[in-house]
């Protein structure tokens, strides 16, 4: 008896070699006791597939082979692997199936197109690949860091404080010299008005003490304008001082003294 190719899914099926189909030829001689002992261990491996036993059936069938190596016996191996699920032992058993010398072309056939079948179900299962892995991230490469920030040049910064001052105190002394001024102009007009007043005096006493109180207004006056004038000139002069300095130190101006015939001056260059 001789296992044949069984293609359903649920049984294998033996019977005898038809006759003038060749059986498959085990690639060296084996006993008769060895062909027995493996026809025997095919017989329980087909009852432990019949009891769905596909462990012990796939054992017995790799007894049977080992005792006497037909190439059937790899078939039904391969059978009973696609029976319990494993396809992959399936396919591998299968293809050393079709492999083997002296295997007719008909079950070549068979077991091709099994090997066909279950190929497409492993690809269509298949677990898709994972996508190629993102890069890592590359090492910062070493970049050039830049030089700190020395910060502000103490030198400019105190020269700006000095302007500030500078302009502050100008602009004090202009309103001090402005507010001189407009007293000196009020105290003016009082000595205009006592020294007008004089000129109508009834009496001669009257007209003394009204001339002297219009030349003391009017001296007051001139002190006022005097001082208020100078106060204003200096304050505008520390103005101008204390934005040069700041300008100076900003590097946008530039001050140079000039000397002509007609006197001294300063020259004056600004940059925006």
């Amino acid at each position: 008896m001789t296992l044949a190719l069984g293609t359903g899914l649920v049984s294998l099926e033996v019977r005898a070699a038809p006759e003038g189909e060749a059986e498959a030829a085990p690639a060296t001689e084996v006993s008769q006791a060895e062909k027995t002992r493996g026809e025997n261990l095919s017989e329980q491996a087909i009852e432990a597939f019949g009891a769905k036993d596909y462990d012990r059936a796939v054992e017995l069938f790799k007894q049977a082979y080992e005792a006497d190596p037909q190439p059937n016996y790899l078939f039904n191996i391969g059978r009973v692997y696609e029976e319990a699920g494993d396809l992959e032992n399936a396919v591998e058993y299968y293809g050393n199936f079709v492999k083997q010398p002296g295997v007719d072309l008909d079950s070549r056939g068979v077991a091709l197109d099994r090997l066909k079948v279950l190929r497409a179900i492993l690809e269509e299962t298949a677990e898709p690949k994972p996508k190629d892995e993102e890069p890592k991230d590359e090492e910062p490469k070493d970049e050039v860091a830049p030089p700190p920030d020395p910060g502000p040049d103490p030198a400019v910064e105190e020269e700006k404080r000095k302007a500030k001052v500078l302009s502050g105190a100008g602009f004090a002394l202009v309103g001090v010299g402005a507010a001189a001024l407009i007293g000196g102009a009020v105290t003016g007009v009082l000595a205009q008005g006592d020294n007008n007043s004089a000129s109508e005096a009834a009496s001669i006493e009257d007209r003394r003490d009204l001339l002297s109180t219009s030349q003391t207004k009017a001296l007051t006056a001139d002190v006022l304008y005097g001082v208020g004038g100078a106060l204003a000139v200096t304050g505008v002069v520390l103005v101008v001082v204390g934005m040069t300095k700041k300008s100076k130190a900003e590097g946008k101006v530039a001050v140079t003294p000039t000397f002509g015939p007609r006197g001294a001056g300063i020259d004056l260059r600004m940059r925006f």
